[in-house]
């Protein structure tokens, strides 16, 4: 994918917010996600299957990589829910997550959710949330406010 503004162009990710508006969020590096994980410590994940799916830094697919890839650097995975939206209270409040640890593939609003309901959980954000973007009917992503 590729995000389109005059000084800013993000070739990795989103979180679509609405239908036209999305959270522009990148993916954190693996080397990065690991160091803050404990091999002794059971691991979960949790991807939004919305705009993280849509700009493929989650949903159903990137959750599979990671999870296979902890999984053969010896980590323990016990765990992966994928979830409509992360942001959303109730879509998330409504499941059981397994894991001392959850890594969570959405952007900063869905880690915080998860971070809110589950206060007792390690929560690692496997994403960097970059702005606010837009799509049009072509699929391309616009970066339309960096944070």
């Amino acid at each position: 994918m590729c995000f389109h503004q005059k000084s800013f162009n993000v070739l990795n990710a989103i979180e679509t917010v609405g239908t036209d508006y999305m959270i522009v969020t990148y993916r954190k590096p693996y080397g990065i996600v690991k160091g803050m994980l404990k091999k002794y410590k059971k691991i979960g994940i949790i991807s939004c299957n919305s705009c993280a799916r849509i700009c493929e830094t989650g949903g159903q697919e990137r959750m599979d990589e990671l999870t296979e890839r902890l999984k053969k650097d010896g980590y323990d995975v016990v765990g992966s829910d994928l979830v409509p939206m992360a942001c959303n209270l109730d879509a998330v409040k409504r499941r059981e997550y397994t894991g001392d640890s959850l890594v969570v593939l959405a952007c900063d609003s869905g880690v915080f959710t998860v971070q809110s309901l589950f206060p007792n959980k390690t929560v690692i954000a496997g994403l960097d949330t970059i702005g606010l973007g837009a799509r049009d009917s072509e699929g391309n992503i616009f970066l339309m406010k960096k944070f």
